[in-house]
């Protein structure tokens, strides 16, 4: 074996026996827009109630006359700009994976998509929650 793939092959070696801990951690925040979260840098931020305070607004006000309600949501949902469309996409993404992952209340922020973490409105105080419990053999 030339020296290149033994060199290879040992920073292999290490970089498979670091702690788990120190990989980063893909980390997945579920909050209503009333919450406000700190810390979520890097974190995918979903807000579970999106879909629902976009159908609230567009529906707001509609006449009582159904056909004519039709026509009125029509034009409003026509007329919703391109980010007003990708929030309702992340927040149909954001209920899909809440439901996959079986959350119950919020704010949840989930962790590598298999530990979840309730009630902690900070990030990093939820990520050290997450580390001690993964040092201390969860998984």
């Amino acid at each position: 074996m030339n020296a290149t793939i033994r060199r290879l092959a040992a920073s292999l070696t290490c970089a498979t026996a670091l702690p788990s801990v120190l990989a980063q951690e893909r980390v997945e925040v579920f909050q209503l827009s009333t919450q406000l979260l700190r810390g979520t840098g890097t974190a995918t931020v979903y807000h579970v109630d999106g879909m629902e305070r976009m159908t609230t607004a567009l529906s707001a006000g509609l006449p009582s006359d159904p056909i004519q309600a039709e026509a009125v949501a029509r034009r409003r949902f026509e007329a919703l700009t391109d980010t007003d469309r990708q929030a309702l996409g992340a927040s149909a993404q954001g209920l899909t994976a809440a439901m996959q992952y079986r959350l119950t209340k919020s704010p949840a922020i989930v962790f590598d998509g298999a530990a979840i973490v309730y009630g902690v409105e900070n990030v990093d105080q939820a990520r050290a929650i997450y580390r001690t419990w993964r040092a201390r053999g969860g998984r």
